[in-house]
């Protein structure tokens, strides 16, 4: 006979197929979606997906297949690698704009940390470490945090160096 199997552990089950980092109640870190997660995403509350992976062909079959169930679909390609304060601008204003829970991927869920983190010390204010305890506390391990202090170092060595001009 099958195990029954209740919602709860369906929920868990259907997350753990997809890297993921719950920040808070209104926004998730996420890797890649499958065609498959767009349902579940839209039945676990999501309102908003926020893709900042740079191919536009697969941004296109993504937003038919995030409107197809009830999702809002923004395409915010940028870069892995050398961040320019306009990067950081943009993804500012998008997630300043959004209403809703949110869910925010790119391939790895590297770049939507990194910009996440980056966000909250140059526009929030919060001192570096907070940000850092904040991705640890949502399952970030330490080769993903010697990974964003590498990449959050060259943001802002890039940026002093560029206003010292």
């Amino acid at each position: 006979m099958p195990k029954c199997i209740n919602e709860a552990e369906l929920i868990a089950a259907q997350k753990a197929a997809l890297i993921r980092f719950d920040i808070d109640e209104r926004l998730t870190l996420a890797g890649q979606p499958q065609p498959d997660d767009w349902t579940a995403l839209a039945a676990e509350g999501f309102q908003v997906v926020v893709n900042m992976r740079s191919d536009p062909e697969r941004a296109a079959v993504q937003q038919r297949n995030a409107e197809a169930v009830g999702l809002q679909y923004i395409h915010l390609p940028l870069p892995v690698y050398e961040l320019e304060p306009d990067h950081l601008e943009q993804y500012h204003q998008v997630m300043q704009s959004v209403q809703g829970r949110v869910f925010l991927h790119c391939r790895s869920a590297t770049r939507v940390a990194l910009m996440w983190m980056l966000d909250r010390i140059v526009y929030d204010g919060w001192r570096r470490e907070e940000a850092e305890s904040a991705l640890r506390a949502a399952g970030y391990d330490d080769e993903a945090m010697e990974t964003f202090a590498f990449c959050a170092d060259d943001y802002f060595e890039r940026v002093a160096a560029e206003s010292g001009r």
